[in-house]
Formats: C-alpha cells, structure tokens, sequence
C-alpha cells in the first residue's frame, strides 16, 4: 500500500492495520510523485508471483483473485483483466466489456483492459521495467503505455468475459476529459501505431479524440451513459451490493 504524499491521516491508519496483519506493507513517499512513480514503488517492494494493482475507491468481487489466477493457468496468459460494474453514490448504473482476446489493433481505437481489473505476472512486468514515467503517463495513460510494451514482447493477455470489479465512474466522467487530453491520448495513439508496426491506413482511426472534441458534450454523454447501459442479467442481479 502506497502513500503518495498524503496530507491527511491516512499513513496512520493503513499502518495500524499492518499491525493485525503481517503480509500488508505500507510505503510512503516523501512527497507527491505521481502514479507511474508510485507504481514501481510498489514494484519494487513486492515478492509474489502476481501484480495486482488496486485502487482505494473500487471495489472487487469476493472470489475475483482466485478466478483471474485460475484463469491464467489454464490459458497460459501474461496479463489478465475482466469486465467492470460501472458505480456511483447512487449504485451501478453500466457495464463495461472488452474483448476476451485483446490483438495489438486495438491499441489504435482504445484500451486491451480496464486498468484496475488486470493481475500480471511480475517477472513480465520487470521485463518491460514496470510502468513507463514521461510524457504520456503524466497525462493519465500509464496503462496505454504499458499495454504497449507488452505488446511490443508479444505477451499473451486475455479478458475473462465477466464483471469482476465495481469501478467507480460517475455517469459524467467522460465530458471531464479535457482538450488537452484529447491531444495527448491522439499523440499516444499515434505513437503505439509506429511502435507496433500497425498499417498507415489503420493510423487514420487513432485521431478519434479529436474528432470526439466536436461532439456536443450532451450527446457525447448520453451515448456513453447508453453504451454502458447494455446490461446483462449478471449486472441487474449485483446492483444491490453497492450502496
């Protein structure tokens, strides 16, 4: 467990509980570093086999790590994400899915995985010397770089076709996304369609931020909040674990 930099009481509170559990380390940074940073920090403190990597406000089904390891034996992956329950102070409201086979293509359009959803292997995630720290990741896409490199090595990722956590997303997240952002997630697009080798044709599609700057921010809102709509029984069944 990382504090980067906090200015609260929250280093105090996450030690008190290493003193009822011995497997839980608590690192501090001495200041604000930034995720990238605070990732490898973590890295460096870490001695499983597996890389899971959390965040304070989400939240995971009961039997998520044994599924995803399970999962990774039998497939023989290097990094495997799911699907996510999308939440809110007023419950979940969507779902978001990807592809259980995630190609390097997909770098061009978005995302292979949902980042909070993902367990690697940590002998792959030092492989690539963990999470990347320049211009790209500052602006929030620490994961698309990742996923980058381990495209870059051909590792074998996988998404299990189910919801295994509670994202937290509010429904107007999306419209937060600045002009500047859009640029930088252009640019990153951009630069893994040269790093990966991928057809000049298909390069066209990485400028699709910029053209999502010209929609009105209304519409652009309701189809999000309609595209993480299409629910599934699994969703309408677990609304009432999240209050």
């Amino acid at each position: 467990m990382c504090d980067d930099g906090s200015t609260d009481a929250t280093f105090d509170i996450a030690h008190k509980f290493t003193l009822q559990d011995s497997r839980m380390k608590v690192i501090k940074n001495e200041k604000n570093v930034g995720l990238a940073k605070s990732l490898n920090h973590c890295l460096e403190h870490s001695t499983g086999d597996y890389i899971m990597r959390h965040d304070g406000d989400d939240l995971m089904v009961v039997d998520r790590i044994e599924k995803q390891v399970k999962y990774m034996n039998t497939h023989e992956c290097d990094a495997c994400g799911s699907w996510a329950y999308l939440f809110d102070n007023n419950g979940v409201w969507g779902i978001r899915k990807l592809a259980e086979k995630p190609e390097k293509q997909t770098m061009v359009l978005g995302a292979p995985f949902i980042h909070p959803t993902v367990i690697m292997k940590r002998d792959r995630l030092l492989e690539v010397k963990g999470y990347s720290d320049n211009w790209i990741t500052k602006q929030r896409l620490e994961d698309y770089d990742l996923w980058v490199k381990f495209f870059e090595k051909e590792f074998v990722l996988y998404n299990i076709q189910e919801a295994l956590i509670y994202f937290r997303e509010d429904k107007y997240s999306y419209n937060r996304k600045t002009r500047t952002f859009r640029i930088t997630e252009t640019r990153a697009r951009l630069n893994a369609c040269k790093r990966l080798k991928l057809p000049y044709f298909k390069r066209v599609l990485a400028l699709k931020p910029l053209f999502v700057m010209m929609i009105p921010k209304r519409a652009l809102r309701k189809y999000h909040i309609w595209k993480s709509n299409q629910q599934t029984p699994a969703l309408n069944s677990n609304k009432a674990n999240i209050s």
